[in-house]
């Protein structure tokens, strides 16, 4: 099997997994078979620019794996959209660099199309979410 053989996921939330073991592990093989086999993929990096095409999103990928060690990525699913063909998911990651005690907060759209009997990932596309501006209540001093 070579890196862009796609693996066989019967549901999207096996895509899913995949995906987020292969950023986990920085597995460029396995990112790659997560991911449609086709020029009509898109990804957004949280800060990043529109990615389009296989080449520039495989590339992108590239490129985060070779500058940092394997971090810790949680996903907890928010929200499900579904049809036939197409899967919305929006989740919640939190990633770990290092040995470090903080993870960064990211808000994530997966977007999942069902290609000859296998789900595939269509699109990501992660930010930051926004920080609530309010200050939280102060105790009175006195």
């Amino acid at each position: 099997m070579t890196a862009d053989t796609p693996s066989t996921y019967t549901q999207p939330e096996a895509t899913e997994a995949a995906f987020y073991a292969a950023f986990g592990k920085l597995d460029i093989v396995a990112m790659r078979r997560a991911w449609w086999l086709s020029d009509q993929i898109s990804c957004i990096h949280p800060g990043g620019k529109l990615l389009r095409g296989r080449n520039a999103v495989m590339s992108s990928w590239e490129e985060i794996f070779r500058a940092h060690e394997p971090p810790t990525v949680d996903y907890r699913l928010i929200q499900t959209t579904r049809d036939q063909n197409l899967v919305v998911h929006t989740v919640e990651e939190r990633v770990k660099s290092g040995e470090s005690d903080r993870h960064a907060l990211v808000l994530a759209t997966n977007i999942y199309t069902l290609v000859d009997d296998s789900w595939r990932m269509l699109a990501h596309h992660a930010s930051l979410p926004l920080v609530d501006p309010r200050p939280e209540p102060q105790p009175p001093l006195h």
